[in-house]
């Protein structure tokens, strides 16, 4: 069996005899003697580096052995030496970490478990088995980070099982040997198979990205050490440039954004009530005596407005009416009508007019690009 080195957090570079190699579809499967390499377990991907000089594209476990997933064959026989990715590594431990310590705290406060764990390459989800408040999610948080600036020792063990039935700690499983505790001193026992940073302060900071319900419990998404930093700066950087184009203090964005919307508000309030009077205007002039097809053309109106209108107008025609207002490249159009089969005229009036669009007998909607002339010669000779 694979001697596993990963207790060790931050071994990133070791030497070992390559005790097996064989082709698979994705590469070359890597057994060791020995490996620092942590297999994919517990929530946290396996790591990937090199050995030899050749590419470790993934970690996992098979049948009790770790195997290393190579790009390239490698010697039976042969010493290499393992270097891992230290920056994944650093993060996937501050992230791994930094997800025992926030829960440490929970679970003390609260009595809630973890009863889901992922970490992506963007966030990590933490699931708890209860409903958790804005306030104690930020105690928890405030006091996560304090253990941090406090720097408190991370350690690894494995109890006999006197010492195990004793001990009280978190797990998912039921497990009576061979149980691999990871402590954070005064603060977290919790039985976890991977590497993790020697201490707190490694772990830099822990923040709660977002919170929200889930299956009757809690899901928090939360971030640890660079990955934290690194969606702090986007955020930072993100909110600059909001406050350059507002005008605004960065702390004054909010503010700045809210009463933005509230003036997109009042405009769009004020561009309903004048399509409001300009739709009765329009109705208010409507006449057809030939009760022909016939157009009507409007400009700066939405679909709404232009609905209405085609709503008022088909009342004075034995054929179609057909609502259009100006848009760049063309028109919108609206037709109705009330005895014309407009579903299977659509096609044509598209072909002939350069447009696109469809809807039911009653009424059609869509844009086309001819110009004024072609459209009203074409609805002219419509009811020929």
């Amino acid at each position: 069996m694979t001697k596993k080195l990963f207790d060790d957090g931050m071994l990133f570079c070791f030497s070992a005899v390559v005790t097996q190699c064989k082709e698979v579809k994705n590469g070359y499967e890597v057994v060791l003697d020995r490996s620092a390499f942590f297999p994919e377990g517990g929530g946290q991907a396996g790591d990937v580096g090199t050995l030899g000089g050749v590419e470790v594209i993934d970690t996992y476990e098979k049948d009790g052995e770790v195997v290393h997933l190579c790009k390239s064959p490698l010697e039976v026989g042969a010493e290499v030496r393992g270097e891992i990715d230290e920056d994944i590594r650093i993060r996937r431990m501050q992230n791994h970490s930094g997800e025992h310590l926030l829960m440490g705290f929970i679970h003390n406060k609260l009595g809630y478990e973890n009863v889901g764990f992922h970490m992506g390459s963007d966030e990590v989800l933490l699931d708890l088995n209860g409903v958790i408040s804005p306030e104690d999610i930020r105690e928890c948080e405030q006091r996560a980070n304090e253990a941090i600036a406090r720097n408190i020792p991370i350690t690894i063990s494995y109890p006999d099982s006197d010492t195990l039935a004793e001990l009280e700690y978190r797990s998912k499983l039921e497990m009576t040997e061979n149980v691999r505790i990871v402590t954070i001193e005064g603060i977290d026992n919790c039985a976890c198979c991977a590497p993790h940073m020697p201490s707190t302060g490694g772990i830099g900071i822990v923040k709660v990205i977002s919170s929200e319900s889930n299956r009757g419990g809690t899901r928090l998404h939360i971030l640890s050490g660079l990955d934290a930093l690194d969606l702090i700066r986007q955020r930072m950087e993100s909110n600059a440039e909001i406050s350059h184009l507002l005008s605004a203090k960065p702390e004054k964005t909010a503010d700045a954004v809210e009463k933005l919307l509230n003036e997109n508000i009042a405009l769009k309030r004020q561009i309903t009530e004048n399509e409001r009077r300009a739709a009765e205007e329009i109705i208010s002039g409507l006449k057809n005596d030939s009760r022909k097809s016939f157009c009507v053309f409007t400009r700066g109106l939405g679909r709404n407005t232009m609905r209405e209108i085609a709503n008022q107008a088909v009342k004075l025609t034995d054929g179609a009416v057909a609502v259009f207002s100006e848009e760049q490249g063309g028109f919108g159009y609206i037709i109705a009508s009330e005895k014309l089969p407009l579903r299977t005229m659509a096609k044509d009036i598209n072909s002939a007019l350069g447009g696109k669009g469809g809807g039911s007998d009653l009424m059609i909607q869509g844009s086309i690009t001819a110009g004024r002339g072609e459209i009203e010669k074409y609805f002219s000779e419509l009811d020929i």
